[in-house]
């Protein structure tokens, strides 16, 4: 799947939409409304909402309660983006206000490209740029540029494209997910995400301690030197924090159990990765890297168990791990994502990112987090209001 960076980058046209509309003060749109999108089959993931209910329900409302500056303050810095970053292609673009816009992550291949579709009128149809494709029901925005043959493998396949009516609810938004439909609830203070059951799915992850998160992952198309995390088909992390050590070397303290095909994913696994950082000092049971020394510990034909300080985490040489039927877990303290012990120099260079101060401050306004009965709840501190906290967390991620 595409790294975060690039699914954040498609969604970044949908925050800039809401951004242009967030200040408009007589809305009056259906809770629940019905829309269309274009419907692929191929698609591995897709998201759809309609940014103009959203901003009624999921941001004014609570704004008009919270009167939170810093919500203000980024709106207005997804508006001023916009200006500064104008698509001269859809200057003549007229959005449909009423339409939902959807974002895709679609297979093809030998490779996965996203886009976002804007319903509205206005431009020519095909090939406006190498970026921009136009139908009559709106233009396709993708995130990257394509070539000449991934423009003609979209084209092929969008012929004959058909639309599908789906209901949107600006506090119970639904995304698909590699086959499987997720919910997800907004609340005054928490969101909740409703996962999509499969009890014929049993997965051995961790012990849930620290802050965990287990769920399955598949990545394709990786850079050169992560193509070997392409092998692993399942991830579970208790993660601890960071510190410096007396040797102003970062170190990490976590454990991760990593599952894979086979045995033979295994050894490809830690050949690739060899490959990737010969300046690592690679034993058959460690690695050290830059002062810290990470164990490494072959649990069955088809696990590998990588974490710090072996003594607190390998007992007896069995470690704490459970079966789950849930395909993604998410609990513990988040504020741990962010520790940093020892930091001195570097707790002020990490202050000059603003993706580190967003979630710095967004999980230290953070009650719970827990996986229960197929649904992973985020609750925020009373005082705190999701909708508000979660933008503001968007805005420091493409500042």
């Amino acid at each position: 799947m595409k790294s975060l960076k690039e699914i954040a980058s498609g969604l970044f046209i949908v925050a800039i939409l809401i951004g242009c509309l967030a200040l408009s003060p007589l809305l009056d749109i259906q809770k629940t409304k019905l829309a269309q999108i274009p419907s692929f089959e191929n698609h591995i993931f897709q998201y759809a909402v309609m940014p103009l209910q959203v901003v009624q329900s999921w941001i004014l409302e609570q704004q008009l309660e919270s009167k939170d500056p810093a919500v203000q303050q980024t709106l207005k810095n997804l508006n001023d983006k916009l200006n500064l970053k104008k698509d001269k292609v859809l200057e003549n673009f007229k959005f449909d206000l009423f339409g939902a816009v959807a974002y895709y992550l679609i297979d093809q291949p030998n490779k996965e490209f996203s886009f976002v579709f804007l319903p509205g009128s206005g431009l020519a149809k095909g090939w406006n740029s190498n970026r921009h494709y136009t139908i009559d029901e709106g233009v396709f925005y993708f995130t990257e540029i394509l070539q000449p043959k991934e423009q003609s493998y979209f084209v092929e396949s969008i012929k004959g494209l058909k639309f599908k009516t789906i209901e949107l609810n600006a506090r119970t938004q639904k995304f698909e997910l590699r086959g499987h439909t997720y919910k997800l609830h907004w609340e005054r203070h928490a969101f909740e995400l409703e996962l999509s059951a499969n009890k014929k799915s049993k997965f051995t992850r961790l012990m849930p301690n620290g802050f965990h998160v287990s769920c399955p992952i598949a990545l394709r198309n990786m850079p050169h030197a992560f193509f070997f995390l392409e092998n692993i088909k399942d991830c579970s992390i208790n993660y601890y924090g960071a510190k410096l050590n007396d040797k102003q070397a970062l170190e990490f303290e976590f454990e991760v159990l990593l599952s894979f095909d086979n045995d033979l994913k295994i050894k490809q696994f830690l050949n690739e990765a060899q490959k990737a950082y010969p300046n690592w000092d690679w034993h058959q049971n460690f690695v050290k890297v830059n002062e810290a020394i990470y164990a490494i510990k072959r649990e069955n034909k088809k696990q590998l168990f990588i974490c710090s300080s072996p003594k607190n985490f390998i007992k007896n040489g069995q470690i704490k791990k459970q079966n789950s039927i849930a395909p993604i877990i998410f609990s513990g303290d988040p504020t741990l994502l962010t520790k940093f012990e020892n930091a001195g120099w570097a707790a002020a260079v990490l202050e000059l990112f603003p993706i580190y101060r967003g979630l710095s401050d967004f999980t230290s306004r953070t009650a719970l987090v827990s996986t229960k009965n197929q649904s992973i709840r985020w609750e925020l501190k009373q005082d705190y209001f999701a909708a508000g906290e979660f933008l503001k967390l968007l805005g420091s991620s493409i500042e």
